[in-house]
């Protein structure tokens, strides 16, 4: 009877974590993005609230209007910030796009030194192994240079014009998101006060704590996982200027938009399955079929280094971040990626390190150890340390309360 008891249970446990996957999934996938704007303002305006509180102590202004000044200042700082750096990055970006599409309308040239140096190539390789490549490689071109007004024209024009005519019906909806989450946020912050109260209320002491405990931890997670892969972009970036610079300093890099060049890496290497190599190896490899072998070598270079320093350090850093063994993390994060793309990057493990918190403090049930993988302590042990952690843990509940 027993027995029957506990795999009714088990069959019950299963049934309701596949429901909430199920339900998680399905907000993800398809109710994440409309629900974007207000997930934003909801963490702006709690993260403003200890800077209200400040300014309204100090002031003595009403928590309305120190929640007015506080949001119009972080939105302000976020405009002139986007504004000042989009405008010097701009400059040097139309000018990189600019003498792309110059490559672009005239790659005879281009061409004719690839060819020759495939052709160079050859020479090095058995005669008749070099005579049936040579004729591959010469009708290859010739196809190329008579086919290269429908060639050149349909991905020259055809795809930019279509890229800016999906940007432009985009463009409506992304400024209705943005002033729909600034308007959000004016509103969430002033009236929060009002919905903490609201909140205490219903629940019990112990929800109650375990639900500010969540609150602090997904907060903490988020603010780590950002600063992990503002980091990282910050050494891909830096490794790109140092890297570029050598290159110029070689005379091998002879381009003025560095900065532009390393930015765009950078951010290519945030986006998951693309990374450094998407941009740096058709990069190097092009500039070795273009006669330009210093340049070529010392991109290949470069991205081998980007890649080691980013294998090394970003388990680490996010792991860090969010408090989860590397394994976890790592797994987290290409299911996350696999199933909803960039977002899903930082969502997943997020969402893990809200299963952590929840696990913690009882009101779910995980396999023990399921979080963390150092040795297992005696039952004895583990309760002596419960023991003596009791009064600490009592206080920390007592003084979560009042920070929801």
């Amino acid at each position: 009877m027993q027995e029957l008891k506990q795999r009714k249970n088990f069959m019950i446990n299963i049934a309701f974590a596949f429901t909430l996957a199920a339900l998680y999934y399905i907000f993800m996938r398809w109710a994440f993005w409309l629900f974007l704007p207000f997930i934003f303002s909801f963490f702006i305006a709690t993260a403003l609230q200890r800077p209200i509180g400040f300014l309204s102590a100090k002031t003595k202004l009403k928590h309305s209007a120190a929640a007015i000044i506080c949001v119009g200042l972080v939105f302000l700082v976020i405009a002139l910030l986007v504004g000042l750096v989009g405008f010097q990055l701009g400059q040097q970006m139309r000018g990189l796009f600019r003498n792309i599409g110059s490559f672009l309308e005239n790659p005879e040239s281009s061409y004719e030194k690839i060819e020759g140096s495939l052709m160079s190539f050859l020479t090095h390789i058995p005669t008749g192994l070099a005579s049936n490549l040579g004729d591959q490689i010469k009708s290859f071109f010739s196809n190329l240079r008579e086919n290269s007004g429908g060639f050149l024209q349909l991905p020259l024009l055809s795809a930019p014009l279509g890229g800016v005519w999906s940007t432009a019906k985009a463009l409506p909806e992304f400024v209705v998101a943005v002033v729909i989450a600034v308007v959000s946020c004016f509103f969430m912050a002033v009236d929060y006060p009002t919905l903490s109260r609201a909140v205490k209320r219903r629940l019990s002491p112990q929800k109650l704590t375990a639900l500010v405990t969540a609150k602090g931890a997904l907060a903490s997670a988020i603010g780590g996982l950002l600063k992990a892969y503002a980091i990282i972009m910050f050494i891909t970036f830096s490794e790109m200027v140092i890297g570029l610079n050598i290159l110029r300093g070689l005379g091998l890099f002879k381009s003025d938009y560095l900065l532009a060049t390393a930015l765009v890496v950078a951010l290519v290497d945030i986006v998951p399955i693309l990374g450094t190599g998407t941009i740096l190896i058709p990069w190097g490899i092009f500039s070795l079929l273009t006669a330009k072998t210093g340049l070529g070598v010392g991109l290949l270079i470069l991205y081998v280094i980007i890649y080691i320093i980013r294998q090394g350090i970003e388990p680490r850093l996010v792991a860090g971040s969010l408090g989860l063994p590397a394994t976890i993390t790592i797994i987290g994060m290409y299911i996350g990626a696999k199933l909803f793309g960039f977002i899903g990057l930082f969502a997943v493990p997020i969402t893990f390190i809200l299963i952590k918190v929840l696990n913690d403090e009882g009101l779910i049930t995980l396999p023990a150890r399921f979080f963390n993988a150092k040795n297992v302590e005696s039952p004895q042990g583990s309760r002596d340390s419960e023991a003596d952690n009791a009064t600490e843990e009592e206080k920390s509940k007592d003084e979560s309360k009042a920070d929801l």
